[in-house]
């Protein structure tokens, strides 16, 4: 990592070649959608030399998952990236299956189960939620509710994979079931390492959204001044080159905040930020996009509505309302100590 720094990469060198990779996948399955992003060296990004990973910080997975997004990938790009990081210390074998492209994993982001010791072995009962591409994974991870999560594979007996749900038709999100499955002891990750890959996760979902919202901009702003209505152009409209201003704007501010959320002294509330301000800003350009187009925003050659499916889907995947209120109460309770200390001098 010292060296690739030191010689002046960049993230952004990362965007020509993750838009080439995920421009490639159209046509691929899932499996060989791993093996082609792995042999670009794409999920390996974050993850340990030891691993067969570049050993690179958060922010150059950013360009990655943005380019995801803005080609509406159908691939758990960033679960696969999260997963060869946290698990290359704990089960370094599956994090080189990750990030070698060899095992498709992904990850149930909300809901949690059980577990029970027996011996060696454990045994999880319980209900998980938005596991993207569960179907087509190898293996899942799922959150304990006594804290931490392990590593379950997904042919596991007791295992059911449900018919997905949601919005992202692109991206389908299963509800998984676990009756009785059992894995082995040492499957099981300790709560820091989730609450790390949480953290991160948060930070991805908002690079994902830029590059949906960014797409769309584009589309509205370029059949804005190319679609002609009463002898001119759409984008005569002051109050629709107003809008699009306003949308560019806050484009540019889910990017500012990204920036920010990969800095140096970026904390908790810098990645819980930055991931309310994508999803607040990316939906109102998505909606705008759509609005802009018309009926045809809604066709499946004009992708727009396709987008707004997955940043909506990206929104509720991290629980967005939930964070939201947390964050208010993190502030409300930091602002009270400093209002009686303010009171009392």
């Amino acid at each position: 990592m010292t060296t690739l720094i030191g010689e002046g990469l960049q993230p952004g060198e990362f965007a020509v070649t993750a838009s080439r990779a995920v421009a490639d996948c159209g046509a691929l399955t899932p499996r060989e959608q791993a093996k082609h992003l792995a042999n670009d060296g794409l999920l390996g990004v974050i993850a340990s030399q030891e691993v067969g990973g570049l050993d690179l910080p958060l922010a150059f997975a950013v360009p990655v998952v943005a380019a995801a997004g803005s080609g509406l990938l159908g691939f758990p790009l960033m679960e696969a990236l999260l997963l060869g990081q946290a698990l290359q210390d704990a089960l370094p074998r599956a994090a080189e299956a990750v990030v070698s492209g060899d095992m498709l994993a992904t990850i149930a982001w909300q809901g949690s189960v059980s577990a029970e010791r027996e011996g060696e072995s454990i045994v999880l009962n319980g209900c998980v939620a938005r596991a993207a591409c569960a179907r087509d994974a190898d293996t899942l991870l799922v959150r304990l509710n006594t804290g931490g999560a392990v590593l379950v594979p997904a042919d596991s007996e007791g295992m059911v994979i449900e018919d997905a749900v949601g919005l992202d038709l692109t991206v389908p999100e299963h509800p998984v079931r676990l009756q009785g499955v059992t894995v082995a002891a040492a499957s099981v990750l300790p709560e820091s390492t989730w609450t790390a890959l949480c953290a991160g996760a948060n930070v991805l979902r908002a690079a994902a959204i830029l590059g949906s919202a960014e797409t769309c901009l584009a589309m509205a702003q370029e059949h804005a001044s190319t679609r002609r209505q009463f002898g001119r152009a759409l984008s005569y409209n002051q109050a629709l080159r107003h809008s699009l201003a306003r949308q560019k704007l806050a484009l540019e501010g889910i990017r500012h905040a990204i920036t920010r959320s990969v800095g140096d002294d970026a904390g908790p509330l810098e990645r819980d930020s930055v991931f309310l301000a994508a999803a607040t800003f990316g939906c109102a350009i998505s909606e705008g996009a759509l609005q802009v187009h018309g009926g045809m925003g809604f066709t499946w050659d004009v992708p727009v509505h396709r987008h707004l499916r997955r940043v909506r889907a990206l929104q509720a995947q991290g629980n967005a309302s939930d964070m939201l209120a947390a964050l208010g109460r993190r502030t409300v309770a930091a602002i009270a100590p400093a209002t009686d200390i303010a009171a009392s001098a």
